[in-house]
């Protein structure tokens, strides 16, 4: 995503609009969600139920990790360090990946089409948030390219196989569109 032309109060507001839609498109599936606590439970909610128990995990551990630089707009911190230790060794927006997480459990537990609706909006949500944040990123850290290159966008990658493309051309523009980002 290029947003060198973008000042900052064009950045303020793609940064809260797309806050805005993650947390109303979480409030519709919450809502969604409640409308059948009172219907019999499912034969997957075990599954519905780890799946948010996994995300809930993924979110403390990932703001534990993310403490100096933790905010819930994508626009980074003045002076934060890039982080790139701990779960985000594995995966660049551990955050974004517990609330898909989340919102799948909710989805499911509402067992409608509209949640799954609301999912899909707000995984692509996230998308967008993801690359703005990484965008924002590289003009902050220089050295995020390398980290953003090596380093799954939300499917956490477990072995070298995401790590093994260092010899890609040294240009930015070249890499940045080489789809090693999942």
């Amino acid at each position: 995503m290029k947003i060198s032309g973008f000042d900052t109060a064009r950045r303020i507001l793609i940064a809260r609009t797309l806050v805005g839609a993650q947390f109303t498109l979480l409030g519709a599936l919450a809502l969604l969600s409640s409308f059948n606590f009172h219907k019999k439970p499912h034969p997957y909610l075990l599954f519905e139920i780890i799946i948010a128990g996994i995300g809930g995990v993924i979110l403390l551990v990932a703001a534990k990790n993310l403490k100096p630089s933790l905010k819930i707009s994508p626009i980074p911190r003045e002076n934060a360090p890039l982080i790139s230790v701990g779960i985000y060794k594995y995966v660049r927006h551990p955050m974004y990946l517990s609330v898909i997480l989340i919102g799948l459990s909710m989805a499911g537990y509402a067992n409608s089409l509209l949640g799954w609706v609301f999912e899909l909006l707000l995984i692509l949500t996230l998308n967008v948030k993801a690359s703005f944040e990484d965008a924002l990123m590289l003009e902050a850290h220089p050295e995020a390219l390398h980290f953003q290159l090596h380093t799954s966008k939300f499917i956490p990658c477990m072995s070298n196989t995401c790590r093994s493309n260092c010899a890609l051309s040294t240009n930015p523009e070249e890499r940045a569109g080489s789809g090693s980002s999942n």
